[in-house]
């Protein structure tokens, strides 16, 4: 049997990368960050050696998770609220398409949590500038796209609150592992509720 060549190694390196990430995802949304090497690795069906010969600490594993999460999540936030003028509608719309990439990829969901938690469960050495590209490139845009429909002053207040409520609905989903999350609803529901909050505020 031929030995595997360097392109076959990386391939397969990468993979098990995305494999324990995955998993580590999974059991951060059953256990926060009590827990272990050895959780994900189990998780994961892998043994303890090889995750750890990968993340030799589990704050490095959440590092690494957070940013592929932070990539993912900035690309649809410039699919979404870069290309089209703000509006309800195209908040709602992206308030769905959110809830639907938490639940497919729930490390992105596991990142605006701890965003909204000002990442106070890790040390600041494993995460580096992710808060502060957090705001700018993921929340930035969110407000700006609101401050398009609300007073400009208003607009930072309610994208914090269009981001919590999004996270702790997707959170009643996710952490009891019901896959039945109806984002468009969800979304429209929330929306609907800001926006009047939002209108009513403005004419007092």
């Amino acid at each position: 049997m031929s030995p595997r060549t360097k392109e076959q190694n990386d391939v397969i390196r990468e993979q098990r990368f995305r494999q324990i990430r995955s998993a580590a995802a999974d059991v951060y949304l059953t256990r926060g960050t009590a827990f272990e090497i050895r959780d994900v690795a189990l998780r994961a069906g892998i043994g303890y050696g090889t995750v750890y010969h990968y993340y030799n600490n589990k704050f490095t594993m959440l590092s690494d998770l957070l940013w592929g999460a932070f990539e993912t999540a900035r690309e649809l936030t410039e699919n979404r609220l870069r290309t089209e003028a703000p509006s309800w509608d195209v908040l709602e719309r992206f308030g769905a398409d959110l809830l639907k990439l938490w639940a497919e990829e729930p490390a992105t969901f596991i990142l605006y949590k701890m965003a909204s938690e000002k990442f106070h469960q890790l040390p600041a050495s494993a995460i580096g500038e992710l808060p502060r590209r957090f705001r700018s490139e993921l929340f930035e845009p969110i407000a700006e796209a609101v401050s398009g429909v609300i007073e400009p002053r208003s607009a930072e207040e309610t994208a914090s609150l269009l981001v919590g409520s999004l996270v702790g609905c997707a959170g009643l989903w996710l952490y009891h592992n019901h896959p039945a999350l109806d984002a468009d609803r969800t979304s429209r529901l929330l929306l609907t509720g800001i926006k009047q909050t939002a209108q009513a505020r403005e004419e007092s």
